[in-house]
C-alpha cells in the first residue's frame, strides 16, 4: 500500500511514530511530505531562539500516548541541550525531539522516503468501479511528472496561517507571523516602537523575544487586553462526573444527544468534589493586568486544581463536544468559552513575573479596547475605544493567531484552499474542515466520506474543538493510523475476492 504523509510536525512524526508500531507495516510504502526547514519539526518547534518556551511543563509533554515523561528521559539523554533540570524547555528543544524519532525511522526503515518539498495540489482519482477505492492524486509542483498516486493519505498540515484583522499584510513595519522570532526584528531599528496586537500565547513569546532583544517600550493591545492565567499547581485528575457511561446515558434519555446546561451541572459537581471556588475563580478577572497576574501566582493551588478539571476535559473533548446540538455548541462559544478560554494554556510562573517586572519598568504597556489599525505617514495609528483614544508606533507584530475557517484563507494557505476549490474538503459550521469525528476521515461536498484521506490537527478544529495541543494530536494520530491498518485489511479482502471472481 502506498502512503503519503503530508506535513511533518507534530502530527506527521505521531502518525509515522504510530504506523511502525504494526506487524503489518513493512506492507506500507511511506511518503513523507515536507520543506527542510519544517521535516520533524513542524513550525511551532522549529529552530528559533531558546526566550521562547513551550508553555507545558517538561514532564507534561510527549510524543508517546504511554510515557508522558518520555520527553524528559530524552532530554536528559541527550547532549547537545543543556538547561539544567528546568520546568520548562525552549520550544525547538521540542522540536529536536520529535526530529531524532524522525531521523530514526528513516535510517532504520527502507520503506520510508522523505520528500524535501510543500504539495502544492491533492486531487482524487475517480474509479469506474465504485467499489475499488479511490486513488489520491499528489503533486508537489504543476508540473504533471511532480505528481504521485497514493492508497492512502494522512493530511497533517499544522496550522492554517496568521489571522490579518486589519488588512495590513505586506505593509512595510507590519510583522504578519512572529515566528520564527530570530527574525522577526531583523528590519527593525534600535529606537523603532513596536506595538504587538494580540494578548494570547503567541504574544508571550513575542514578549520574551522582544523584551531581550530591543531597549523600546513594548505596547501589548487587544480588544480584552487581558493576558493568559498562570499556570497553578496541577493535580493528577481524571473526571468522575463527565463520562463516557453518563454522556451515553443522557444520549439515551434525550434523542442522542447531551443537552449543555447538563454539561454544566457535570462540569459544576467536577469542581465541588475537589473544592474548587468555581464562581470566584471564573470572575477573578479585573481587567488590571498587574493585579490578575498577581493574583494568580498567589493561589497556585486552587487555580491549578481547576486548570487540571479544564485539562481532562480538554483531553476528552472529541466525545464531549460533539454530542452537542449545534445550537448548543454557540450557546457555550457564546456564553462560557471565554472562561473556560482563560483558564486553559496557563503561562510558566516565571513568565508572569518577567511581564509584572517589565510593567513594573515601564517596559510593557498594556492596552484594551482595541478597535482599528492603520498605517498612515508610514506609521501606524492604532485606535481605542468609543472615546477614538490613539496611540502610534513604527512596527506592529501580529499575535492574533492562526485563522480557523476556511473562508478566511488566502494564498499563504494555495495547498487547502485548492482542494476546497475541488470539492475535496468543505467547511465545518464551527471552523475547519468537515472530518468523521469517530476517524478523522474527510468528509467531502463531492465525494463522500472519504474512508482513505485522513486529517489530524488545527484545521479539523470544529470538530475536534480545543484540540490541538501535542497531547491531543497524539491521541487522534492513534485513533487514525487504527484506520488505516483496518482499510488495508479490507483492501486486501477486496483484492482477493476479484481475484477470485476473474
Amino acid at each position: 500500500m502506498n502512503v503519503a504523509i503530508i506535513g511533518m510536525g507534530t502530527a506527521g512524526v505521531s502518525v509515522l511514530r504510530q504506523l511502525v508500531k504494526h506487524q503489518n507495516f513493512a506492507e506500507l510504502n511511506i511518503d513523507i511530505y515536507d520543506n527542510a526547514t519544517n521535516m520533524g519539526q513542524g513550525e511551532p518547534f522549529q529552530n528559533d531562539s531558546d526566550d521562547l518556551l513551550i508553555n507545558i511543563p517538561v514532564d507534561m509533554l510527549s510524543l508517546n500516548i504511554d510515557n508522558i515523561k518520555e520527553f524528559r528521559e530524552w532530554y536528559e539523554a541527550q547532549t547537545d541541550f543543556d538547561y539544567g533540570d528546568v520546568d520548562y524547555l525552549p520550544r525547538f528543544v521540542f522540536g529536536h525531539y520529535m526530529k531524532s524519532y524522525l531521523n530514526h525511522y528513516v535510517e532504520t526503515y527502507d520503506n520510508i522516503h522523505v520528500v524535501h518539498k510543500e504539495v502544492s495540489q491533492i486531487a482524487i482519482e475517480e474509479q469506474e468501479n465504485e467499489a475499488t477505492p479511490k486513488n489520491i492524486i499528489v503533486c508537489v509542483g504543476n508540473a504533471e511528472k511532480t505528481c504521485r498516486k497514493y492508497d492512502y493519505v494522512f493530511l497533517t498540515i499544522g496550522t492554517m496561517s496568521y489571522n490579518d484583522p486589519y488588512k495590513l499584510k505586506g505593509e512595510l513595519g507590519f510583522i504578519h507571523s512572529p515566528y520564527p522570532a530570530n527574525h522577526t526584528l531583523e528590519q527593525v531599528q534600535e529606537n523603532d516602537e513596536i506595538a504587538v496586537i494580540g494578548t494570547g500565547l503567541a504574544s508571550l513569546d513575542v514578549i520574551r523575544y522582544v523584551l531581550n532583544h530591543h531597549n523600546k517600550k513594548l505596547l501589548l493591545a487587544s480588544r480584552s487586553g487581558q493576558l493568559p492565567s498562570v499556570r497553578g499547581d496541577m493535580i493528577e485528575f481524571e473526571l468522575q462526573y463527565l463520562t463516557k457511561e453518563r454522556f451515553k446515558q443522557l444520549k439515551h434519555e434525550h434523542m442522542g444527544v447531551v443537552p449543555l446546561d447538563d454539561v454544566i451541572a457535570l462540569f459544576h459537581k467536577e469542581c465541588e468534589a475537589l473544592d474548587i471556588p468555581l464562581a470566584q475563580l471564573l470572575h477573578r478577572k479585573t481587567g488590571d493586568v498587574v493585579k490578575d497576574l498577581t493574583y494568580d501566582l498567589s493561589h497556585p493551588e486552587m487555580l491549578g486544581k481547576l486548570q487540571s478539571v479544564l485539562m481532562a476535559i480538554k483531553d476528552n473533548m472529541d466525545w464531549i463536544w460533539n454530542s452537542l446540538m449545534h445550537e448548543d455548541q454557540q450557546v457555550y462559544l457564546e456564553r462560557y468559552h471565554q472562561y473556560v478560554k482563560e483558564n486553559s494554556n496557563p503561562m510558566p510562573r516565571d513568565t508572569a513575573e518577567l511581564i509584572l517586572n517589565a510593567i513594573d519598568n515601564g517596559m510593557i504597556e498594556v492596552c484594551s479596547g482595541l478597535e482599528y489599525v492603520e498605517r498612515k505617514h508610514g506609521r501606524y495609528q492604532l485606535k481605542f475605544g468609543a472615546l477614538g483614544r490613539q496611540r502610534t508606533v513604527d512596527v506592529v507584530i501580529n499575535a492574533t493567531g492562526p485563522k480557523t475557517r476556511l473562508d478566511q484563507l488566502d494564498e499563504s494557505d494555495a495547498l487547502l484552499l485548492d482542494m476546497a476549490n475541488r470539492h475535496i474538503v468543505q467547511s465545518h459550521p464551527m471552523g475547519g474542515i468537515q472530518i468523521k469525528p469517530e476517524t478523522n476521515e474527510v468528509i467531502s461536498s463531492r465525494y463522500g466520506t472519504l474512508t482513505n484521506l485522513c486529517a489530524i490537527g488545527q484545521i479539523t478544529n470544529g470538530v475536534n474543538f480545543q484540540r490541538n495541543a501535542v497531547t491531543m494530536i497524539v491521541q487522534q494520530a492513534v485513533k487514525t493510523v487504527g484506520q488505516l491498518y483496518q482499510y488495508l485489511e479490507r483492501q486486501q479482502q477486496l483484492d482477493t475476492t476479484v481475484e477470485t471472481m476473474k
